[in-house]
C-alpha cells in the first residue's frame, strides 16, 4: 500500500449506517420477509424441522466457503462430520474448514436461541468470538496470510488486524482506530438499543450491517465468513431463520458476482449532493440492502416449495422406487419415510402397522434405512422409536437443487 494512500480514520466515514429509503421499498421487503419466514417455519412439525435444519447446516457451510473460492465436495463434508478425513492435505484442510464452520454455526444458533441469552450480534466481543472460534480449529496453513506484496503474516484468531489492507478498490479503515469503528458499529446496530425498537428497521439493519462490517474489514483474513455468520446470528436473533430451514449464503453464492459487485458499489463514497448526507453512498447502500433482502426472500420461497408436503411425499415415493430397483430398499420403506417426514418419529408398532409386515421383514427394512442414514433408531423405555434423518448423499433426490447441479449429478451416480 502506498504511503500516500488515504485511510478512513474516524467512524463517521462509514455513514450512513442505515439507508434512507424515501420510497419505502426496503420496509416492504422487510415485512415480506417476516411473513414468509413465519410461513416456512410452520410447514412441519418441530422434530422434522430440526432434522432438516441439521441436514441444511453443511449446505450453509458449503456455500459460504464457496464464496471464498473453496469448493469442497459435499460428500467430503459429510465424511468430515463423521471424523473421516482425507489423507490428501488440500482436501483434508477443506474438510477441516467446513467442519469448523458447521460446528460454529450450530453453536451460534444455540446461543442465539437460549432463553436467557444477552448476546448482542453487533457487539465487538461476539464478532471477535466468531473469528476466534472458527480459526482456532483450523490448520496453520489457514493462519498464514500473504499480502499483495508477498509478505507473510500470521493471523491471530479473534484479534483485530494491526495491518492496513486493501480489498479490490476499497481501502479498509486505519487499523489503530478499528476499536472506534467497532464501538460505533456495536452501538448503532444494537438490537436492544432505544432507536432499534422497530422490527422492520432491525431487519433492514441486518442487510446494512452485513455491508458495513465487511467494509470495516476487522480481521486480517476470514472477514467474509465472519460477516455471513454474523448475519446468520442476526437472522436467528430476530426469529427469521425459520428454525434453520433456509440459508442466505446459498443465495449469495448462487449470485456470487452480483453479490460482490453490490458489496463493492456500496463501498463508494457519496455520488453527489442528492446521495444522502454521509461519506458513503446512500443510493448504493439501498441497492445492496434491496439485493440482500430479495436474496433472503428468494431462498425462503425456494425452501417453501421444496418442503411442500405433496412435493416432498412425491419425491419420497420416487426415491424409494429407485432404491427398490437398486435392491437397497423394500417398497414398504416408503411408508416409514413418509410417516417420519410428517410426524418426526414413529414407534416400531406404528411402523409394523403401516407397512403391514412381519417383525422380521420390518427389521430388514428399518436396518436398511438406518444403514443409509435415512432414519435413526432409538430405544425409549420398552419401545423402539424411529426418528427422521436426512443424509447429504441422498439430497439430490429428496431435496433437489440444494447443491449445484454438477455436484448433485456426482452424488446421484454414487448413490
Amino acid at each position: 500500500m502506498d504511503e500516500g494512500t488515504k485511510l478512513f480514520m474516524t467512524p463517521d466515514t462509514m455513514e450512513p449506517l442505515f439507508p434512507i429509503d424515501d420510497k419505502g421499498k426496503l420496509e416492504g421487503l422487510a415485512m415480506e420477509l417476516i411473513f414468509k419466514a413465519a410461513r416456512l417455519s410452520g410447514t412441519m412439525n418441530p422434530i422434522t424441522r430440526k432434522a432438516i435444519a441439521d441436514f441444511l447446516r453443511p449446505m450453509n457451510s458449503y456455500y459460504s466457503n464457496l464464496i471464498e473460492g473453496h469448493d469442497t465436495n459435499p460428500i467430503d463434508i459429510e465424511k468430515a462430520l463423521k471424523n473421516n478425513f482425507s489423507e490428501d492435505k488440500v482436501k483434508r484442510n477443506l474438510q477441516l474448514e467446513a467442519h469448523a464452520h458447521i460446528k460454529l454455526h450450530e453453536l451460534i444458533g444455540l446461543e442465539m436461541e437460549a432463553i436467557n441469552t444477552d448476546i448482542i450480534p453487533s457487539s465487538t466481543e461476539f464478532i471477535k468470538s466468531i473469528h476466534k472460534r472458527f480459526y482456532e480449529h483450523l490448520p496453520k496453513d489457514f493462519k498464514e496470510i500473504k499480502s499483495k506484496e508477498g509478505v507473510s503474516k500470521q493471523l491471530i484468531p479473534g484479534e483485530l488486524r494491526v495491518d492496513e489492507v486493501e480489498v479490490g478498490r476499497h481501502i479498509a479503515p486505519y487499523s489503530k482506530n478499528l476499536p472506534l469503528f467497532m464501538d460505533r458499529f456495536e452501538a448503532f446496530y444494537n438490537t436492544k438499543g432505544a432507536e432499534n425498537k422497530s422490527k422492520t428497521k432491525r431487519i433492514i439493519s441486518i442487510a446494512a450491517s452485513h455491508h458495513r462490517l465487511a467494509w470495516i474489514h476487522p480481521f486480517l483474513d476470514g472477514n467474509g465468513r465472519v460477516v455471513r455468520l454474523f448475519s446468520d446470528a442476526f437472522f436467528i436473533k430476530e426469529g427469521l431463520d425459520s428454525s434453520g430451514l433456509w440459508s442466505i449464503s446459498r443465495g449469495l453464492a448462487r449470485n456470487n458476482d452480483l453479490y460482490k459487485s453490490k458489496l463493492a458499489n456500496a463501498d463508494l463514497q457519496r455520488l453527489n449532493n442528492y446521495d444522502g448526507r454521509g461519506n458513503l453512498s446512500n443510493k448504493m447502500l439501498i441497492e445492496f440492502c434491496e439485493f440482500f433482502l430479495n436474496t433472503a426472500i428468494d431462498q425462503i420461497n425456494y425452501m417453501y416449495q421444496i418442503l411442500d408436503i405433496d412435493n416432498m411425499l412425491n419425491r419420497i415415493d420416487s426415491f424409494t422406487d429407485l432404491m427398490v430397483i437398486k435392491k437397497r430398499l423394500k417398497t414398504e420403506a416408503r411408508y416409514i419415510l413418509s410417516d417420519v417426514f410428517l410426524k418426526g418419529k414413529i414407534t416400531k408398532t406404528e411402523a409394523m402397522r403401516i407397512t403391514n409386515t412381519s417383525d422380521k421383514t420390518l427389521k430388514s427394512i428399518t436396518d436398511s434405512l438406518v444403514e443409509m442414514d435415512l432414519i435413526e433408531a432409538i430405544k425409549e423405555g420398552i419401545n423402539m422409536v424411529y426418528y427422521v434423518k436426512y443424509p447429504i448423499n441422498h439430497s439430490p433426490m429428496l431435496f433437489p437443487g440444494i447443491y449445484p447441479s454438477e455436484k448433485e449429478a456426482e452424488m446421484v451416480r454414487n448413490a
